[in-house]
């Protein structure tokens, strides 16, 4: 089984509640790309623009192999077009309100599973038309988890929440992965093997954060004050990445025996049949706010992380589960790209914050 041979084999666009119009303090552009991050490509803007960060507002990230649509918001943004590399922003007009969680309806997912055998290619189908009935559990998926690339799974937000600021930055920035660009990959092998020598760092780097931060270290600030030179909304995926991490624990537990699936998060453990009771359970999700729960209570305790130490985590909930809408499961065709097998293409609709790739484990889990 392949998946994503081609950005064209898995698109997503987002469906939102915002209406471009001829007023409003907010400008609307639609975000398309392949082959980069949203946070990536707004980066590129933001800088080519000059744009404060608090200026730019998304409703999700959307997977950076692929094709993908989205809405973007830019206070005060100009009536302008950008492209960049793997990316475009067209201006579509304006609005009253910013892009956010609260204006997203859901996403539409077309997504291509190839080099399956007749036998694999139906029990795929077969499952894709079991979710839909029965929906599968609504794990935050590999996506979510992209700051531990390097970090041989260490959290970035559990070395803060420990008071190891110092640990955090390392993690953060001198962690290199086979997933980083070259010139990336470069810069975090450098700050890995000569962490500690941040005078000679700030000679050797190019320019980048992680050189104005090396200076900074020199000159005597602290690592806490080092970290929040990173930009607020990676700080933000930091502390998204752990809170998701105990949202899809407690879920684990919930879920109880099962099918697995390996994962950056995982394994991943799924359901067969009815869920029952799960359908309409909701997790509060791990937060100073968050109330008691018989599940998250546990796994706070067992990460030995108090409450009061998640003074900056965004309180809300999730559902156990999700249940696709709009599902289309295609007929087996043969693979132009893998000779003598099939390819299958599923369409489907899902509500906000739901993992397109966590349906596609359900449905492919020992294949």
């Amino acid at each position: 089984m392949k998946l994503k041979q081609r950005p064209e084999d898995f698109r997503v666009e987002e469906i939102s509640r915002l209406e471009p119009g001829e007023a409003g303090e907010f400008a609307l552009y639609r975000l398309e790309k392949s082959g980069i991050g949203t946070p990536e490509a707004l980066r590129v803007v933001r800088r080519d623009w000059r744009l404060d960060a608090r200026a730019i507002a998304f409703a999700g990230l959307k997977d950076r192999h692929g094709i993908t649509g989205q809405t973007v918001s830019i206070r005060r943004g100009p009536k302008a077009n950008f492209a960049g590399k793997g990316f475009k922003l067209n201006y579509l007009g304006r609005a009253e309100r910013p892009a956010g969680r609260g204006t997203l309806l859901g996403n539409r997912f077309r997504i291509v599973v190839r080099d399956l055998s007749e036998e694999e290619a139906a029990r795929v189908a077969g499952r894709a038309l079991a979710a839909a009935r029965d929906g599968f559990p609504d794990y935050y998926d590999d996506q979510r988890f992209g700051s531990l690339r390097g970090t041989g799974g260490r959290f970035i937000a559990k070395a803060l929440l420990s008071g190891d600021a110092g640990e955090a930055l390392r993690l953060a920035i001198a962690s290199p992965s086979h997933e980083d660009r070259s010139r990336t990959k470069r810069r975090r092998k450098l700050l890995r093997e000569r962490w500690g020598d941040f005078a000679g760092l700030a000679a050797a780097l190019d320019a980048s954060v992680e050189r104005r931060i090396c200076e900074r270290l020199a000159a005597g600030a602290s690592f806490a004050e080092a970290y929040r030179m990173l930009d607020r909304p990676l700080r933000e995926l930091h502390l998204a990445a752990y809170q998701a991490h105990l949202f899809n624990e407690c879920l684990r537990r919930a879920v109880g025996a099962g099918p697995l699936h390996p994962g950056a998060d995982g394994p991943y453990r799924f359901y067969e049949g009815d869920p029952g009771a799960l359908r309409d359970r909701v997790f509060p999700l791990a937060s100073s706010e968050a109330p008691s729960d018989p599940l998250l209570d546990p796994v706070l305790e067992e990460e030995g992380v108090s409450r009061g130490q998640l003074l900056g985590f965004r309180r809300g909930s999730r559902h156990a589960v999700a249940v696709p809408g709009e599902v289309e499961a295609g007929a087996p065709a043969p693979d132009e790209l893998n000779r003598g097998r099939l390819s299958f293409a599923l369409s489907f609709r899902l509500g906000p914050g739901s993992y397109a790739t966590m349906l596609v484990k359900r449905c492919t889990y020992d294949i």
